[in-house]
């Protein structure tokens, strides 16, 4: 199963979730994670230093290399996961003429482009978003974190129940 992590630049948000979840896969080679960005601003840079500096006091590696989406990330991967409601409209442009995926592993609703908080147990109604911490207070990313952390374990939890109900033959 192949997850990637979408937000504007691939430079705070992505990044994190995708660091917190190579953490918590637990090296299980089923799952593969990777991060991009809608945008081009950040393209072969390092994560915002906030990022990395948040990540690496909870025990997180924030180290990707910053990259945009291409309409290749559409066939390669099973999931893609936005920050927010913007990342999903400008994924779907970016879509172009790629078919949406719905494949062997179809995400409940089943779409291929889904938002994180789907998978926070404390998100409210009108919580879809995944704020934004770039500009921001160093607090943002500890809050940035806190969300992550909270969305990724049932996410796994979404990705285990898939492969263990439809096994790869």
């Amino acid at each position: 199963m192949s997850v990637l992590f979408v937000c504007l630049g691939n430079h705070c948000r992505s990044p994190a979730a995708h660091a917190v979840a190579n953490s918590m896969r637990r090296n299980d080679p089923f799952l593969r994670f990777d991060s991009a960005g809608t945008g081009n601003a950040h393209v072969g840079n390092t994560p915002h230093p906030l990022a990395v500096a948040e990540g690496a006091q909870r025990g997180y590696r924030v180290d990707h290399l910053g990259r945009q989406i291409h309409p290749d990330d559409f066939v390669r991967f099973d999931l893609i996961v936005a920050m927010d409601r913007m990342n999903v409209d400008d994924l779907e442009r970016m879509r172009g003429g790629v078919e949406q995926r719905i494949g062997y592993y179809p995400t409940v609703e089943p779409l291929q482009v889904q938002l994180l908080r789907r998978w926070d147990p404390y998100a409210m109604p009108g919580d879809e978003d995944l704020v934004d911490p770039w500009g921001q207070p160093p607090a943002a990313y500890g809050e940035m974190f806190d969300v992550i952390e909270r969305s990724v374990p049932p996410l796994l939890a979404h990705l285990a129940w898939l492969r263990a109900d439809r096994p790869i033959v």
